[in-house]
């Protein structure tokens, strides 16, 4: 009987032995292979380690005393004590609203991870 229902069903689908996959199928699979190695780009964990290094070094040289833009430093403290602060605001933002956007956006989530992981391992080393 399970032979029957077999045989039925290939006949149902049109099976042909040895026949090959059409081009939609083949497109179909390639497609997705495509698109996973697109989801999961170097480049944006790259980009989000970078910026994260750049941004934690300024906030860690905030509170160093001896940094060029560390306390009692004057104008150029203010600056880099601003651009600091408002990268570290811009990137938890960005991290939020990657999580909120991550099914259509996958590379951006890798980047705001990134990016956020790398600024709190440098304010706490």
């Amino acid at each position: 009987m399970t032979s029957r229902s077999f045989d039925d069903r290939l006949e149902r689908i049109q099976w042909v032995p040895g026949a090959v996959p059409s081009q939609d199928v083949i497109d179909s699979v390639l497609g997705g292979q495509r698109g996973l190695a697109k989801a999961r780009s170097v480049g944006a964990t790259l980009l989000g380690a970078i910026l994260g290094i750049c941004i934690g070094f300024g906030l860690k040289g905030m509170t160093l005393v001896g940094s060029p833009w560390g306390p009692d430093t004057g104008l150029v403290g203010v600056i880099g004590g601003g651009l600091s602060l408002s990268g570290l605001a811009v990137s938890v933002t960005l991290a939020i609203y990657a999580a909120l956007r991550s099914r259509r956006h996958p590379w951006l989530m890798q980047f705001a991870s990134m990016n956020l992981l790398m600024i709190v391992v440098l304010l706490l080393s």
